[in-house]
């Protein structure tokens, strides 16, 4: 991004500042310079800063949400497995963990 102003934009900028000196007679100086450009290039920072904070923000909130969606699906998998079998098939698995003498 160009900062700095050609000679043309220069003239544009005096002959608005003239035709509205009667307005605002403290305004007679040029709104351009360093200033400006200072300000201006301040203020894309910070335009910057904010849409990266953003995405950033963005991407943590999909982050936790996945991570408790996998979360809860492993749970539930887990929880269905464990209640999954059919009581004659639970009670043959009981009868394994007797001592046969």
């Amino acid at each position: 991004m160009n900062m700095e102003n050609s000679p043309q934009e220069d003239q544009k900028w005096q002959s608005l500042l003239e035709r509205s000196k009667p307005t605002f007679a403290g305004d007679a100086e040029l709104p351009f310079g360093f200033l400006t450009s200072t300000l201006a290039r301040l203020k894309a920072e910070k335009r910057d800063r904010d849409l990266l904070e953003r995405i950033g923000l963005r991407a943590l909130f999909a982050s936790i949400a996945i991570l408790i969606t996998v979360g809860g699906v492993s749970v539930g998998v887990q929880l269905q497995n464990r209640f999954d079998f059919d009581p004659a098939v639970q009670s043959l698995i009981q009868a394994d963990d007797v001592p046969i003498s």
